[in-house]
């Protein structure tokens, strides 16, 4: 009886001596800690069964293990961090190809977008929505073919009057022959990198007001290089 109110006065002592109270997580030196106060406090005519001792045993190894990979997978998650701050750094003053659909309309003038179709079409318009949502217009730009095309907002609503300056959406849609559903064409377009937003994680880059994912850059160009290719 003394030596199992020893054990269960012992138990608290050890927790309170590794730092930690009843209700707190314990790390790996208060768990072995307690496991040895444990045994040397456990009554002599009713020992710790075997399969208990495993059983607690296999408990210390998977922490320990599993203490070991949080470590390492914190250490990989900050390198790669950095690396790709780095990577965003590099991309300053650089012109970047990116999929997006918003462009920056001011003073009428709207960034000219690139799409790619992958077979003809029947017909192709271009839905603008204004930041709301609302559709401010749409243009029909008729059959093509398959292949590379751009098209270039004029800034103007359905009526013909001058669109306030602001963000907008464009929606690329082509009719298929033979087919009921509407095509969804992806749209590209080009930007100068001015800046890295560090604030959103992961990191993104900005241009001209706009954010840019990395996922989103299909391409990487000097500014202004005359060649380019949307």
């Amino acid at each position: 009886m003394i030596d199992a109110l020893a054990g269960a006065a012992a138990a608290p002592a050890a927790a309170r001596a590794a730092g930690a109270t009843p209700n707190d997580k314990i790390d790996q030196q208060q768990f072995l800690l307690l496991f040895i106060e444990q045994l040397k406090n456990q009554d002599p005519l009713a020992p710790l069964e075997p399969d208990q001792l495993t059983a607690q045993l296999a408990q210390f190894s998977s922490l320990e293990q599993l203490t070991g990979i949080n470590t390492r997978l914190d250490a990989l998650a900050s390198s790669t961090a950095q690396q790709l701050g780095t990577t965003l750094l590099g991309l300053l003053g650089r012109e970047v190809v990116h999929e997006g659909d918003r462009i920056r309309l001011a003073s009428g003038v709207a960034p000219e977008v690139a799409y790619s179709l992958p077979q003809e079409v029947t017909a192709l318009a271009a839905t603008i929505r204004d930041a709301g949502g609302s559709a401010v217009r749409t243009v029909q730009l008729g059959a093509q073919g398959a292949g590379e095309g751009t098209f270039a907002f004029d800034g103007r609503s359905a009526s013909g009057a001058t669109l306030p300056d602001g963000d907008y959406r464009i929606e690329l849609t082509a009719t298929v022959a033979g087919s009921d559903q509407p095509l969804v064409v992806p749209l590209r377009m080009r930007a100068v990198v001015d800046g890295v937003d560090f604030t959103q994680d992961p990191p993104v880059l900005t241009a001209g007001g706009r954010t840019i994912t990395l996922e989103q850059v299909l391409r990487v160009q000097p500014a202004g290089d005359p060649d380019r290719d949307s």
